[in-house]
C-alpha cells in the first residue's frame, strides 16, 4: 500500500490522513452550507423538508439492502484477499440484485406511509426512486477507494460531488427555476461523481487488467458473513439518525420537519471530526496486529473526542448567530433543538471512532449490540417526547441515545482491549507532540 510505506508510525499515519480527510470535509462544509442556504431561503421550510425527505428516504432503502457488503469490500481488499476486478464484479451484481428488491419496496412504502399523503410531496418522493441504484453504486465506490487506501482520491471525489451539487443547484434555482424537483435532479447527478472518480482510480490501479471479473466461489458468503455482523448495527445507527425525521413529518408536519432538518444539518457538522478519523482508522486497523490496534485506538479516540468537544462548544456559542446569518429569522425556532443536539453529537464521537476498531478487528457484533440498544431508547423516547415537546423532544431523544451508544461501545472496547476508560477518553501530554509536529511542519512549509 503506497500510502503507508513511508516509515511513519501508525499514530502519525492515522493522524496525517485523518487531518487530510477532516480538511476536505471542512471544504465540503464550506460548499454545502451555501447549498443548504439556497434551498432553505428560496424554497422555504416546506421545500427544505421536501428535499430532505427525497434524499433521505431512498438512501435508507438502498443502505438496508447492502447487507454490509460495502464494508466487507473495504475489509477484504485491505487484506488483499480478492482483486479489484472481483470486488467490482460482485459490486455490480449486488447493485442489480438490491435494486430489484429495494425499488418496489420503496414504492410500496410510499403508498402506505402517512407522512407522504400530500400529493406534491408524494410526486417528488416517487421521482427520488432513481436514487436507489445510484446510491448503491456510490456506497460500493467509496468502499473500493478505502479498500485501496486511496484516501486522497476519496476526499477529492467527495469535494467534487459537493462542488458539482452547488453548481447544479444554482443553475436549477436561478436559471431554470426548477424548484423542488430540480433540486432533486441536481442531487441525483452530483451523486454519480463519486462513482466516476472511483472507476478512474481503479482503472489506473489495474494497469490493463480486467475492470470486472466474475466473483470466485465463496466470496459472496464471506462478504455477507463479515458484513452482517455490523450491518444490523449500522441499520440501527441509520434509523437512529433519521427515525426522528419520519416521526416529525408524520406527527407535526412538513414545515416543522424542515426546521428540524436545519438543526440536524448544523449539529452533524461536528461529526466530520470523528468520521474523518474512522474513515482512515478502519482500513488501517485491518492491516495491523491485535497489540498495535489496541495501542493505537485509545490515542486516536481521545484526540477525536477532545477536538469534537472544543468544536461543539464553539458551535453552541455561535448557534443563534449562525442560524440568523445563514437561514434567517424564520428558521430561528430550530435553535433549541440544535443546542440540545450538540452535546449528543460530541458524545457520539467516541462511538464513531470505536466503530472503526470493531470493524477493523472483525468484531462488528459489539457495534450492533450497542446501536440496537441505543435505537430502542431513541425510538421509545421519540414517541414519548415529540407529541409534547416537538423538535426539542426529538433532539433530547437523540442526545440520550447517542450517549448510551458511546458508553456501551466504550465498555466493550475496554473489555476486549484491556485498555482503561480514562486512557481512551482523556487527553495525555504525549498527544500534544502530534499537534506540535504538525505546527512545525506547517511553519516550515510557510517559510519555504
Amino acid at each position: 500500500m503506497q500510502d503507508y510505506v513511508d516509515g511513519e508510525s501508525s499514530a502519525r499515519t492515522v493522524f496525517r490522513h485523518s487531518l487530510m480527510t477532516f480538511t476536505s470535509r471542512i471544504g465540503i462544509v464550506l460548499i454545502n452550507i451555501p447549498t443548504s442556504i439556497l434551498i432553505a431561503r428560496l424554497l422555504g421550510a416546506d421545500g427544505q423538508g421536501t428535499y430532505i425527505s427525497a434524499v433521505t428516504f431512498p438512501a435508507l432503502f438502498a443502505f438496508l439492502g447492502l447487507l454490509g457488503i460495502d464494508s466487507s469490500h473495504t475489509y477484504l481488499l485491505s487484506q488483499k484477499r480478492y482483486t479489484i476486478g472481483q470486488i467490482n464484479g460482485q459490486g455490480f451484481l449486488m447493485t442489480l440484485a438490491v435494486s430489484a428488491v429495494a425499488v418496489p419496496s420503496y414504492l410500496v412504502f410510499l403508498r402506505f406511509y402517512g407522512g407522504a399523503s400530500d400529493p406534491a410531496l408524494a410526486s417528488v418522493l416517487r421521482l427520488a426512486t432513481v436514487l436507489i441504484p445510484i446510491l448503491l453504486l456510490k456506497y460500493l465506490s467509496v468502499a473500493l477507494l478505502l479498500g485501496m487506501h486511496r484516501i486522497r482520491w476519496f476526499n477529492l471525489a467527495n469535494l467534487m460531488q459537493a462542488g458539482l451539487l452547488l453548481a447544479l443547484m444554482c443553475v436549477n434555482l436561478f436559471v431554470f427555476h426548477g424548484g423542488r424537483r430540480g433540486a432533486l435532479v441536481a442531487y441525483v447527478i452530483s451523486e454519480l461523481c463519486v462513482t466516476g472518480v472511483a472507476m478512474l482510480v481503479a482503472r489506473r490501479e489495474l494497469a490493463g487488467s480486467r475492470m470486472f471479473e466474475r466473483p470466485p466461489p465463496g466470496m459472496f458468503r464471506r462478504s455477507v458473513v463479515y458484513g452482517l455482523q455490523g450491518h444490523i448495527g449500522s441499520v440501527f445507527v441509520t434509523f437512529m439518525y433519521r427515525f426522528d425525521m419520519f416521526l416529525i413529518l408524520s406527527m407535526v408536519g412538513l414545515h416543522t420537519q424542515g426546521l428540524y432538518s436545519i438543526a440536524v444539518l448544523l449539529a452533524e457538522k461536528l461529526s466530520h471530526i470523528p468520521h474523518s478519523v474512522q474513515v482512515v482508522l478502519f482500513p488501517r486497523l485491518s492491516s495491523l496486529d491485535q497489540e498495535e490496534a489496541n495501542q493505537l485506538t485509545p490515542r486516536v479516540t481521545r484526540n477525536a473526542f477532545l477536538l469534537t468537544l472544543l468544536a461543539g462548544a464553539a458551535l453552541y456559542l455561535l448557534s443563534r448567530s449562525l442560524i440568523l446569518l445563514f437561514y434567517g429569522e424564520k428558521f430561528l425556532p430550530a435553535l433549541g433543538a440544535l443546542r440540545v443536539l450538540i452535546p449528543g453529537v460530541a458524545m457520539l464521537s467516541i462511538a464513531v471512532v470505536l466503530s472503526g476498531y470493531f470493524s477493523g478487528r472483525d468484531r462488528r457484533i459489539y457495534q450492533t449490540i450497542a446501536t440496537a440498544a441505543a435505537f430502542g431508547v431513541n425510538a421509545g423516547l421519540c414517541f414519548l417526547w415529540i407529541p409534547d415537546h416537538g423538535i426539542e423532544g426529538a433532539a433530547w431523544a437523540s442526545t440520550t441515545a447517542y450517549t448510551l451508544q458511546s458508553a456501551l461501545m466504550l465498555a466493550f472496547f475496554t473489555r476486549l482491549s484491556g485498555r482503561g476508560v480514562l486512557e481512551t477518553v482523556i487527553i495525555r501530554r504525549e498527544d500534544l507532540a502530534l499537534y506540535g509536529g504538525l505546527v512545525r511542519r506547517l511553519l516550515r512549509r510557510g517559510g519555504r
